[in-house]
């Protein structure tokens, strides 16, 4: 039970005594890490027991009454001490006084522990907020839900207080956190919004966070959204939108942002006008469309049938020449007087006519015929008997 300790080495049993059994024994711990206090030690104890519903280990009762620890039992414990930090925002929130800051947080713990003092320590940073740090005594028997008191603080949020900057004893939220940036086109940023605690900064922050959380608060488990920096030009606003588990999608949040920006470019109902191309969450962002050339739409359609002219004119010449050669071949005659043979070189090898295709008549009429003729590959060979004087002489059928 007290293995929950850091520091915790072993426990030693010194001796039993009369009546039911009454076991004394000493925790030991490290000396380099805090020791918890008695009462702490008890109160261990105590939530191990009611925490598993039993008070029976290795078939022994423990009987909680019965815990003494250096003087102390269940009836005069110690509080319980938390250490509690987290940051004020300058977003014109309730940024009160030191005991603003304690109402609320007994205000918040009291609906379930009895809270016996509390004290804080307010100190400026260099983000323009107020880092907020104290200490909370809770008399209680068991040690305090910390998870639980975490959930309960997430109240802070609507007082202006950063919710990741929030701790108890070291532990935070479990929280999931999109970095969000856009640009606001209708605001010009002046020397006034460079004063984190002037009206101009803190009135604008608060319209931009409170159109966003408009704008996002379809999404149940949206805790905050926190503007954290703004910069000259036109508007630019940096922050994080905060989010409980389970989460949606930095895409997810990214399209809502979108589709809240309306006619002329105001986000949802606000007078806040912004650049929709603008937004950013979590590096994800919308893609710009092609910038627009100026150039009339009947000019576009006068482009587009001189382009498609330049490519049809040229098939159209070309194509009865194609055609044509096609239906055509070129016979160069060639003679063998040794062999006693004429060759027809035919220069279109795409031409297959059949035999019935070719009149010889055609041929030059010096030259004599007999017999039958025959095609080869390209060549058209025919036996003859007798030569004329011409050399070579090309036919076009």
């Amino acid at each position: 039970m007290l293995s929950t300790y850091e520091g915790f080495l072993q426990t030693n049993i010194l001796g039993f005594m009369n009546g039911s059994l009454v076991v004394k024994c000493e925790a030991v711990f490290q000396r380099r890490v805090p020791v918890p206090t008695p009462s702490d030690v008890i109160r261990t104890i105590v939530t191990e027991v009611e925490t598993r519903a039993t008070d029976t280990f290795f078939d022994w009762r423990l009987d909680i009454q019965s815990l003494r620890s250096n003087g102390f039992n269940l009836n005069n414990l110690e509080p319980e001490k938390l250490a509690i930090s987290f940051t004020a925002l300058d977003s014109g929130g309730a940024l009160g006084d030191v005991m603003n800051w304690d109402h609320l947080v007994t205000l918040l713990l009291g609906a379930h522990y009895t809270v016996r003092n509390i004290s804080f320590v307010e100190s400026g940073n260099l983000q323009g907020g107020i880092d907020i740090n104290g200490e909370v005594c809770i008399d209680t028997d068991i040690h305090v839900d910390v998870g639980w008191a975490l959930e309960a603080l997430t109240e802070l949020s609507n007082y202006s207080v950063d919710l990741t900057s929030l701790s108890i004893n070291g532990s935070r939220l479990s929280l999931q956190v999109f970095p969000i940036s856009f640009l606001v086109t209708n605001r010009v940023y002046n020397e006034k919004m460079m004063d984190r605690s002037s009206m101009e900064h803190l009135n604008l922050v608060r319209d931009l966070s409170g159109v966003i959380m408009h704008v996002l608060s379809k999404y149940k488990n949206l805790l905050q959204v926190a503007i954290r920096e703004i910069t000259g030009g036109s508007l630019v606003c940096r922050g994080d939108v905060i989010f409980q588990h389970p989460a949606p999608t930095s895409k997810d949040v990214l399209q809502t942002l979108a589709l809240a920006v309306g006619p002329k470019d105001y986000l949802d109902s606000s007078t806040l006008q912004v650049d929709p191309f603008s937004f950013t969450v979590a590096g994800d962002s919308l893609e710009p469309p092609f910038p627009s050339l100026g150039i009339p739409a009947y000019a576009v359609v006068i482009l587009a049938v001189f382009v498609v002219a330049l490519i049809v004119l040229p098939i159209l010449v070309l194509l009865p020449k194609m055609l044509g050669r096609k239906d055509k071949i070129i016979i160069n005659r060639l003679r063998d007087l040794e062999g006693g043979i004429e060759l027809f070189e035919l220069d279109n090898p795409a031409f297959r006519p059949t035999l019935e295709e070719v009149h010889l008549d055609c041929l030059d009429t010096h030259m004599m015929m007999t017999d039958t003729s025959t095609f080869q590959g390209q060549r058209l060979v025919w036996p003859s008997k007798a030569f004329s004087d011409v050399e070579t002489m090309p036919h076009s059928i």
